[in-house]
């Protein structure tokens, strides 16, 4: 008989294969009889002639370019002139007519600036008979790092790693890099306007934003240095900030600096989401119900504090058991979205394990209930799990070895925590990333 560990972590990884890159691309793209056809997450059809089109180049980056590229091969075949996409270490494919380039993920390195002008001097290539398709991902952010004049590599890595340990979200950290930046923001699009651009995204951020997935680098944008501040205020980081930075957005903020993309760039621009965490929860939800459970997708949009978030999970898991939940039935709840991370200790870990730490918390001595929490891309902060999975049982076999829970939550060091106890959810890098995943199964 199957037990209810194998079972969540086969529910997981099922949710992340409907988001492969290669079967989004697969089920998404098709080339006919010289047409281009994109079919978009909310199913609507993206139709273009290639008939007049003198050179197709192909671009990208993030987690699961290099899959994204080696399908796009695949349907494409010789009516690709060239491309490069850039990835993060590890996450390669095999490649036949597409450059790879591997670089830093979430903190930027020299390789990433590298990769960025490969990408610039591709896109140099392209005149208006020409079509450059991107591939763009969860990830391109820091893969694409190149800075504005005056920022170097070093001070925008500093950059990163400070908003990385303040708690601020995703969006508000792709918000502040993306005017420090010479392509986010709508500034790759301005290099390559004379072209039209097919940019495919697997989205990686609450509410698939297009001015957020890789921080928008083919969406002209409105830039707002004020509002950048107001993000550097909120989390106290005008000491910790390189002084360049302080100074170059106080420079911005004084000359009123809002600039918007090209009209004739979003023209011939197109952006079209091919992949999204609530397609992995739709699927998760498939094989749940084929198990039996009554499942619920409670929400795709999850944010806020891991450890808050992780004992609210969990305390309404419980009530509901207790309250609502009928003997003999068994139930599903899912959740998907991206938590973020207060760090106070220096201790190791990353979003999905502290929520799981948090809930385990919560969860101490009730029966019937399981949770899991991992991140999509197989990498849960700078650690080699994807996340973790407990229950009512957990804190007590991490007592029976002498561990303090709180301790560990208190020192930000959750991956220690579920290590000993043998409850890290361990899988490869996917080469693909939508977000995070919670998976909570309740039998009473």
């Amino acid at each position: 008989m199957q037990s209810i560990e194998s079972k969540i972590i086969s529910l997981f990884t099922s949710g992340i294969n409907a988001v492969k890159p290669d079967v989004l691309i697969e089920r998404s793209v098709v080339y006919k009889n010289g047409t281009l056809s994109i079919k978009e997450t909310e199913h609507t059809q993206a139709i273009f002639d290639l008939a007049a089109v003198d050179h197709i180049f192909v671009i990208g980056a993030g987690k699961a370019s290099a899959l994204m590229a080696q399908k796009i091969e695949e349907v494409l075949g010789d009516k690709i002139t060239a491309g490069v996409v850039v990835t993060k270490y590890g996450f390669t494919a095999e490649l036949q007519k597409i450059r790879l380039l591997e670089a830093a993920h979430p903190v930027p390195d020299a390789n990433g600036v590298k990769a960025s002008h490969a990408v610039l001097d591709m896109c140099k290539k392209a005149d208006e008979s020409d079509l450059i398709i991107n591939l763009l991902s969860g990830g391109a952010s820091a893969l694409l790092p190149l800075p504005v004049d005056g920022i170097t590599l070093d001070e925008k890595i500093e950059v990163t790693k400070e908003l990385l340990k303040s708690g601020a979200g995703i969006g508000e950290i792709n918000f502040v890099r993306r005017h420090l930046s010479k392509l986010k923001g709508g500034g790759l699009l301005e290099q390559i306007c004379q072209a039209k651009v097919i940019t495919l995204l697997v989205s990686d951020v609450v509410g698939d934003k297009l001015d957020i997935i890789g921080s928008g680098v083919t969406v002209p944008v409105q830039r707002d240095f004020k509002r950048c501040w107001e993000i550097v205020e909120n989390y106290n980081l005008q000491t910790t900030f390189p002084k360049s930075v302080i100074a170059f957005l106080k420079e911005q903020i004084q000359k009123n600096k809002r600039e918007t993309g090209q009209p004739i760039c979003k023209i011939r621009s197109s952006n079209i989401i091919i992949g999204n965490n609530l397609k992995a929860l739709n699927k998760i939800k498939v094989e749940a119900e084929k198990w039996g459970y009554k499942t619920a997708i409670v929400t795709s949009a999850l944010e806020g504090e891991a450890k808050i978030v992780g004992r609210k999970i969990a305390e309404d898991a419980i009530l509901f058991a207790e309250t609502q939940a009928a003997k003999g039935v068994k139930y599903g709840f899912l959740y998907g979205g991206e938590t973020t991370v207060t760090i106070n200790g220096n201790g190791v870990g990353g979003r999905n394990q502290e929520l799981a730490l948090a809930a385990a918390m919560a969860l101490n001595g009730s029966k019937g209930i399981t949770i899991l929490s991992g991140g999509t891309d197989g990498n849960d902060g700078p650690t080699d799990a994807a996340g973790a999975i407990c229950n009512g049982e957990t804190i007590r076999v991490a007592g029976a070895k002498g561990m303090n829970a709180a301790d560990y939550l208190e020192r930000n060091d959750s991956y220690n925590f579920f290590k000993r106890i043998n409850s890290l959810l361990i899988t490869v890098p996917t080469g693909t990333n939508v977000m995070d995943v919670q998976i909570v199964l309740i039998e009473v």
